[in-house]
């Protein structure tokens, strides 16, 4: 793929992020001039990812510019870490990129906030600066839970159980991919009935791993700060008689069995975000009675 490909792809995938990315870079810097800013540039974009340590930076002008060169500086506590030149795109002179893979001592896996000061050189000797925050990937946690350490069953009808889960991020809700469960059958008691449905109903159930489905994942309530965020799921627990689960027009969401099961069963909670990290609390165990 020649070079041309290649930095069409680039602009492609960054302007896929434009909206988004613009409307938070104004919001964010108040040392930005709003007249040459909102009447100048079209969008600023900046990520750097913590996974292969590329820096990425993004500028586009409404129209051309004298401009002689754009330069970059990463910055903590006065600090200069990282100096970087934005090119030019053949294909579109207004637009300005840099990406680079930094060196892995650059930007500490400690400092997820640090300051990106940016310089405009004109041809006419004249500069424009304005300064932006990047934010480096960090790792979400999981703060809190709520999981019953013991839940019983009603004889025949099916329950709800309600789980809970509050995680922090502090690259924010958007970078959260995913908060999901696990669970493993640690040891499910055998039916004290005939089997009817299940030849082998009477046997024991042990799990030696855990379990999972596309759609054991937590719904998202509200957020309890600007970088915490409230989970919650209902999962529906089978009775003591195994009756089946019926909706209102009397269709079949979950068949019969010969017995709902008592025993112990382990959860496990994950957090997934868009930079791939991921925090995980598992071996939460619960007893199922009767």
């Amino acid at each position: 793929m020649g070079v041309y490909c290649i930095r069409l792809n680039i602009l492609l995938i960054i302007s896929f992020v434009f909206i988004s990315c613009e409307s938070n870079e104004e919001n964010n810097n108040d040392n930005i001039d709003n007249d040459f800013y909102s009447n100048n540039v079209a969008a600023f974009y900046s990520h750097y990812s913590g996974t292969d340590n590329i820096l990425s930076v993004y500028l586009e002008f409404l129209d051309v510019l004298d401009i002689n060169s754009i330069t970059g500086v990463i910055i903590h506590d006065e600090q200069i870490l990282h100096e970087f030149t934005l090119v030019a795109l053949d294909v579109n002179a207004n637009v300005f990129i840099y990406e680079e893979i930094l060196a892995g001592d650059i930007l500490s896996d400690n400092i997820y906030l640090y300051n990106m000061d940016i310089n405009i050189s004109f041809t006419d000797e004249s500069n424009y600066s304005f300064s932006s925050e990047l934010t480096t990937p960090i790792d979400p946690e999981i703060i809190d839970y709520n999981i019953p350490a013991v839940f019983q069953l009603d004889s025949t009808n099916w329950k709800v159980l309600s789980i809970n889960l509050e995680a922090k991020d502090l690259n924010g809700f958007s970078n959260i991919e995913s908060a999901r469960y696990q669970i493993k059958s640690t040891l499910l008691n055998g039916c004290d009935t005939d089997c009817i449905i299940n030849d082998n109903c009477n046997e024991d159930i042990i799990g030696e791993e855990y379990v999972s489905d596309e759609t054991w994942i937590f719904d998202y309530i509200e957020s309890t700060t600007d970088s915490t965020y409230f989970y919650s799921e209902e999962i529906l627990i089978r009775p003591l008689d195994g009756s089946a689960l019926y909706d209102n027009e009397g269709n079949i969401i979950f068949n019969a069995a010969d017995c709902g099961r008592t025993g112990i069963v382990e959860f496990k909670l994950i957090v997934v975000d868009k930079d791939g990290l991921i925090d995980e609390i598992d071996s939460i165990l619960m007893e199922i009675t009767q």
